[in-house]
């Protein structure tokens, strides 16, 4: 894949956003001779000493506000994933034709390897770690990141190598990207999320397929033919398409029982079995299937998926299989932070399901939940700040209950529960109303499950 030769070095660049990622940007920028502003909202006391070291190799701090001097005057502005795009400095700026791009978009441009992008609403982390391991099994070198993990600029900053990157990308990342070009670009689902930061699903789903927009015919875009937006939207590509699908044989990874049949034209037709994968359910299957074409492409060999098929069992909340307690299961799948990835978790499931969900509320519709919970749904139990419109959303589909958080509905739900029953945590909402993180909320759940007596 080639690259464009990178213009000249700014001499001045503000970095909005004092995460890990941001952090990373101003230590590598700092290295190259440039002046850096690092601005966050957060005061100095919100950081405990964290930006100490920065501040003494020159990087000059803005915290606890914005200043707009700050942006107007800067060469390039460099936004982390998390900062709105709405600020009214980065408007500004914008405005009078100053480039703000994001951390991916920056560290991206540093480096000249071939890159697999990995996008969609559902399935990312987890196809991301499968390609990586295919490749890693392959013998291959590979830095696995991006969204998940280890930003692309922290590892930049580590000095180590590799010789094909695995990124996970959000649409956040795909929305300050300018230049970014993946040379394998994997779209997995678009489902509505996010729609607390987009005016639309319009401009969700557009955000998404982003990710070829700047694809040629050397490149490969792989898609998914069961998802419709997913299967219409690729009419416009440069690059090559390739499709996979669970059900459509006429797609170049398809399934026939329990075998994956993969055909990739310019490559030798190949079958892995998934009898013996970890990985379990539809979800899962689908990930699998986009992850051995953009593997493939990359020249991992059948042998070395076949042996990760078997030995990988996925990541942690995500329809994550904690204990059996007096015949119940209860499965954390705290990443489920949309209504698509909570239908397909729900349907997983061919025993009744008692649902927990809630947090704060992305705005979209819950009623498409409905239809599922009707057919695998014993009851739900709704927490935290959407919990009222969810109860609206769903009461007329199965019993739904509120509670202000997750502790009191886990104690209704194990209530209500029977053996051969399924305790599901799929929260279809963000976690920041109560927790720092999904992952932290996962843990919460996990540790209600284990504290039971046996």
């Amino acid at each position: 894949m080639s690259r464009q030769p990178s213009p000249p070095l700014p001499r001045k660049v503000v970095v909005v956003g004092m995460g890990i990622s941001g952090r990373s940007v101003c230590e590598l920028l700092l290295q190259q001779g440039v002046e850096v502003i690092a601005t966050d909202l957060r005061t100095r006391d919100q950081f405990d000493g964290v930006l100490d070291p920065l501040e003494e190799k020159g990087c000059h701090l803005r915290l606890g506000s914005h200043r707009r001097s700050d942006f107007l005057q800067a060469d390039q502005i460099v936004v982390s994933p998390g900062v709105p795009l709405d600020l009214e400095p980065l408007q500004e700026a914008a405005r009078q034709g100053l480039e703000i791009i994001g951390e991916l978009e920056w560290a991206w441009r540093q480096v000249a390897l071939p890159v697999v992008a990995v996008t969609g609403t559902n399935g990312k982390t987890t196809t991301t770690s499968l390609i990586g391991e295919m490749l890693k099994a392959s013998g291959k070198r590979v830095f696995v990141g991006g969204n998940i993990g280890t930003p692309l600029s922290r590892w930049l900053l580590g000095g180590d190598s590799a010789e094909i990157l695995v990124l996970e990308v959000s649409s956040f990342q795909l929305d300050t990207a300018s230049r970014f070009r993946p040379q394998v670009g994997v779209l997995l689902n678009i489902t509505e999320d996010h729609l607390d930061r987009y005016r639309g699903f319009a401009a969700y789903a557009s955000s998404k397929f982003s990710l070829f927009t700047r694809q040629d015919a050397t490149d490969v875009a792989i898609t998914n033919a069961d998802d419709p937006l997913c299967a219409e939207g690729h009419s416009a590509m440069r690059s090559r398409l390739l499709q996979f699908s669970r059900k459509n044989e006429r797609t170049q990874a398809t399934l026939h029982g329990r075998q994956l049949v993969a055909a990739i034209p310019w490559q030798a037709p190949f079958t892995l079995s998934l009898e013996d994968a970890r990985l379990q359910g539809i979800h899962n299957e689908e990930n699998i299937l986009a992850a051995v074409l953009a593997a493939a492409v990359m020249e991992a060999t059948p042998p070395a998926m076949q042996e990760v098929l078997r030995s990988y069992g996925g990541l942690p909340h995500r329809v994550e299989w904690v204990r059996q307690w007096r015949g119940i299961d209860f499965y954390n799948d705290s990443k489920g932070t949309n209504v698509g990835a909570v239908v397909k978790a729900v349907e997983n499931f061919q025993r009744p399901v008692l649902l927990l969900l809630g947090g704060r509320d992305k705005l979209g519709p819950y009623q498409p939940l409905g239809e599922a919970l009707k057919t695998h749904g014993k009851a739900a139990f709704a927490f935290g700040e959407a919990a009222s419109r969810i109860h609206e959303e769903l009461k007329g589909w199965l019993p739904v209950s509120v509670f202000p958080d997750l502790a009191t509905a886990f104690e209704e739900a194990l209530a209500e529960a029977e053996a051969g029953d399924v305790v599901l945590l799929s929260p279809a909402c963000s976690s920041f109303d109560q927790y720092d993180s999904y992952a932290h909320r996962g843990d919460h759940f996990k540790g209600l499950v284990r504290a039971l007596n046996d």
